[in-house]
This record gives C-alpha cells, structure tokens and sequence, in this order.
C-alpha cells in the first residue's frame, strides 16, 4: 500500500467516533414551590448576605472569599485539574522529538567532519475518538473542579454567616441573663432585709440564693457557647481562635429580607454543586468511549527526516506506520467496558438524587423560615405580655403583697420568653442562609461547552 493511500485511509478513519452527545439526565420537577413565592425573571443577588443589613457580616464574607485556606486548597485543585487536561490533550497532537550528531574523521591525508540530524515525528491517528475523550474526560474534570470551588465557597459563606449570627444571639442572651441576675439579687437583697426582720424564713432566701446560683451557672455555659463559636469563625477567617466581633449589640438591627426564587428548574443552573456532579457523568461517559475504543485497532504514524551535512548533503526521508488489533484479552476489555457503564449509570442516579435533596433543602429552609417568622411575631406579644407581669408583680412583692415564689414564676416567663424570642429570630436568620444556600446564592457560573461531547 503506498503512503499516501495509508495517510488518506488514517484521516478518513480520525472522523470516526464511538462517543454519544452528552444530555443532561431527564427527571420530572415541579413547577413552583410550596413554600416559596417563585417568580420567573428573579434572581438572587450574587452578595445575598448584604440582605441581612450588617456591615460586620459584609467585611467578615470578604475576609473568608479571600483569605480561607479550604478555598484556597480549592483553587490549587482547580490549578491540577488544569494541567491534566493539557496532558490528556496533548495525544491529539503529534509528538516531535529531535537529536545531532557530530562525527570527526581524520586520516593521513585528509581530516573530514560530518554532522547530522534526525528529527523523530510520532502521531497516533485517533481512529475511534479515544484520544478526543480523554481530552474531554479532562475538561470535565477541570469543570468538577471549578463547580466543586463555586459550591465550598457558598458553604464557607453560609457558615460564617451562620456563626455570625449565633455569636450575635449569644451576646444577646448573655445580656438578658445578666439583666435576669440583676433583678434576682434585688430581690435577695429585700427577701434577706424581711428574714432579719422575722417576716419570713430561711427556706424563700436559699430558693433565691439557688436561682441565682443556677442563672449565673447558665450565664457561665453563654460565654464559653460564644467563644467556641467564635472560634470556629475566625477559623473560616483563616485566623486563630480569637473573640473577632467588632460590633457585639447588632442583633436587634439584623434585618430579616423576604427572597423570592427563580421556578425550581432553575437549581440545574443555579446550584454549583448540581453542576459538579453533570460533570462526573460526562467525565465518567467519556471513560465509556475510551473503553469502547479498546476493541478497535489502533494506528500509529511515524516520520523521521535524516538531514546529513557531509558531502554530498542529503536528506532522507522515512515514513512508517504500524496498525495494532487486540485479539484475546481474557475478558479484560469487556470487564472494562461494563464497569465504566456501571459507574455512568450510578453516577446519574446520583445526580437524580441531589436533585430532589436540592429540592427538599429549598422547601425545608423555606418552610422553617415562613413558620419561625411567624413564631416570633407571636413571641414579641409574649415578651411583652411577660415583661408587664413582671413588673407587676415585683411592685406587688416590694410591699409584701405576694410571696417570693409568685414573683420567681413571672420572672421565669419573661425570662424564658425573651430567650425563646431570640433563638426564634436565630432560626429565621439560619433558615434564611441555608434558604440562599440552597438556592445557589445567586451564583451564575457558565460552562466549558468543549466539555461536551
């Protein structure tokens, strides 16, 4: 067969490919939410905690995106991810090597050098697409990676948006245990002037001196709740544990904003991690391909050029191709291609899977966010309700008109009440977060379409 018929028959070949185009996995989805206003041009602004209306919080997301180390790792995968695919790209291309020589020849009568060159062309003739999947299984890849980054830096922004909050709701119940105590010392201080008067015995003064024991004990189990949790968020800082709240009375201002959501087929977009997981299939269905490709012969071409500068010059040109078939491989190539289905389909169902768990995650947080809310609109006619009987009663108490245990019940109340007022306001806040969370945080992240094949 004469060359260049053997270089036409290579080419004509290379447009062969055993890979099918990539289409997203096919599921039903509802088409609004339950608990959720859904609108169809809305989107989430890209800096949703800015929401929340705390310029502490918008500086301490700053400082995570930048400095993070999580993220950073992240990224140094991204950069890996990068490099792999130029190496499984680089087969599509020939490979060209070069090497010299010099040769000194001398005799009696005559001295003579003689220099040469041979450069060495390698090219395998991608004749199923082989080496185009692995070019794409790199690219995929390097897309997982990317997805994977844009998903840990929305969590990274849900925590420490999270334990901002928390911190926040701690110093608030710190304060409100300390005003507890206050009144609780008042009282012990008038219940102890009445015992050294013989008005009345020594068991209503230890029922005083134990309340006040057993709430400074609870204000003691506040504080170190708010350093460890600080702690945790200068960590997500890339600080050492440290106490970093520059602004500890913010939580009465936090604002509590009402998003609205893009109709629930929008999480195929929206969500990064979603997208990640696109990514594993195709990269999975390009190992399909490869495995696929195994059965086939494989073409190789090789050209070396000899360039020789001893007269008479010369140059000579030599051309080779070789065609290699697998014949018996005992099983392997067929373990190999159902294996690399297997995993394409487990991988599908997995998607399918955090699909609806998205699903779920928007309806949850959204439900827990609309029922908390109106939780603490009931528990704000509580406090005040609470607040009043206590008042009343410590003036009854002041002149003797009610025992000390009356006067403790409705301290209790108003004491119970106000906590329940913030850790309510706690919950409506997280479920806000992990209500963005999960509906991407307004992120936007466009894909590599040469992923596709």
């Amino acid at each position: 067969m004469k060359k260049p018929t053997v270089l036409l028959i290579a080419f004509t070949l290379s447009a062969c490919n055993l890979a099918q185009k990539h289409s997203s996995p096919s599921i039903a989805l509802p088409t609004h939410w339950q608990n959720l206003t859904d609108e169809t041009n809305t989107k989430l602004n890209a800096d949703w905690w800015q929401a929340f209306g705390s310029t502490e919080l918008n500086t301490l997301i700053r400082t995570a995106l930048r400095n993070n180390y999580d993220l950073s790792a992240a990224q140094q995968r991204i950069q890996q991810a990068k490099a792999q695919s130029q190496i499984a790209a680089a087969p599509l291309l020939p490979a060209v090597s070069a090497t010299g020589s010099i040769t000194d020849t001398r005799y009696d009568d005559d001295n003579g050098q003689k220099k040469g060159g041979l450069i060495d062309v390698a090219y395998e003739v991608d004749l199923w697409g082989a080496n185009r999947a692995a070019r794409d299984k790199g690219l995929a890849n390097l897309n997982n990676e990317q997805f994977s980054r844009a998903a840990l830096s929305l969590s990274i922004m849900a925590q420490v948006a999270q334990n901002y909050f928390t911190v926040l709701a701690l110093i608030e119940q710190q304060r409100i245990i300390k005003n507890f105590i206050e009144n609780l010392n008042e009282t012990l201080i008038i219940a102890q002037a009445r015992l050294r008067a013989g008005a009345i015995n020594q068991i209503e003064v230890a029922q005083q001196e134990s309340e006040l024991a057993n709430a400074k004990a609870s204000l003691e189990l506040l504080k170190q709740q708010r350093i460890t949790t600080e702690n945790a968020l200068a960590i997500l800082l890339a600080k050492s544990p440290q106490l970093i709240i520059q602004q500890p009375d913010a939580y009465a201002t936090l604002a509590i904003p009402d998003p609205k959501a893009e109709q629930p087929a929008s999480l195929l977009e929206r969500r990064p991690d979603i997208r990640a997981s696109e990514m594993a299939i195709i990269a999975a269905e390009t190992d399909v391909t490869r495995a696929k490709a195994a059965f086939y012969p494989s073409l190789k071409l090789s050209l070396e050029p000899l360039f020789t500068s001893a007269p008479p010059a010369s140059f000579v040109m030599t051309m080779a191709a070789s065609l290699a078939q697998p014949l018996f491989q005992g099983g392997r190539l067929e373990g190999q291609l159902s294996q690399s289905q297997a995993i394409t389909l487990e991988l599908i169902e997995n998607y399918k899977q955090n699909l609806i768990t998205a699903l779920r995650e928007v309806e949850d947080a959204a439900a827990t966010k609309r029922h908390s809310q109106a939780r603490l609109a009931n528990l704000n006619d509580a406090v005040d309700a609470a607040a009043r009987a206590y008042e009343l009663s410590d003036q009854r108490y002041r002149v003797g008109l009610i025992d000390y245990q009356t006067l403790l019940n409705t301290q209790r109340s108003w004491l119970t009440s106000e906590n329940n007022r913030v850790q309510a306001k706690l919950t409506v806040l997280t479920a806000l977060v992990q209500l963005y969370k999960a509906l991407g945080g307004g992120w936007e992240g466009e894909i590599t379409e040469s992923s596709k094949h």
